[in-house]
């Protein structure tokens, strides 16, 4: 019958763990660290994508999309999923036909607004870029951490449920 490990040995076994862990990281912030190669774009087309993710959510007194990576987020979850892949190109194709690169910051804001408002491709592409905004900036630690605030690690000690008033 094998023995149980001592406490030092399973403390042993999770630095030993924790130390695998960061080796593997390593490398993908080097890699951040990098001029990035988009997978899915032109390099045009990501500088749109870089150029839409930062009017959906820009910098403030936390860095805006852009400065967060949600750019390169849409870009590998395009690439790793295609379902959107077809619409997503389709939507930037609207939006050039549509003059947005020769528009300033505010025309640029109005003619978003218009794909907001608009049934049809238009509406389902900027619904299809504004969810993706937001769920690549906030599952960054710019999101998560800067602007949420979010501590991790915690528990609580015991789950209250709803406190409203009219749920009890």
């Amino acid at each position: 019958m094998p023995s149980q490990p001592t406490r030092r040995e399973a403390l042993v076994t999770i630095a030993g763990g924790v130390a695998a862990s960061t080796a593997a990281v390593a490398p993908q912030v080097a890699a951040a660290q990098e001029v990035y190669r988009p997978q899915n774009f032109s390099q045009a087309q990501f500088d749109l994508v870089t150029a839409l993710v930062d009017l959906i959510i820009p910098s403030s007194d936390t860095p805006g999309a852009a400065a967060a990576g949600v750019d390169r987020y849409i870009d590998q979850e395009l690439a790793a999923n295609g379902a959107n892949k077809e619409s997503f190109h389709a939507g930037i194709q609207l939006l050039l036909e549509a003059g947005f690169e020769g528009k300033g910051g505010a025309e640029r804001i109005a003619l978003l607004t218009e794909f907001s408002q608009s049934p049809g491709r238009r509406g389902e592409f900027f619904r299809l870029l504004k969810n993706m905004t937001i769920d690549g900036y906030y599952s960054s630690e710019t999101g998560l951490v800067e602007e949420l605030g979010y501590q991790g690690g915690g528990y609580l000690r015991e789950f209250p449920g709803c406190q409203h008033e009219e749920e009890l």
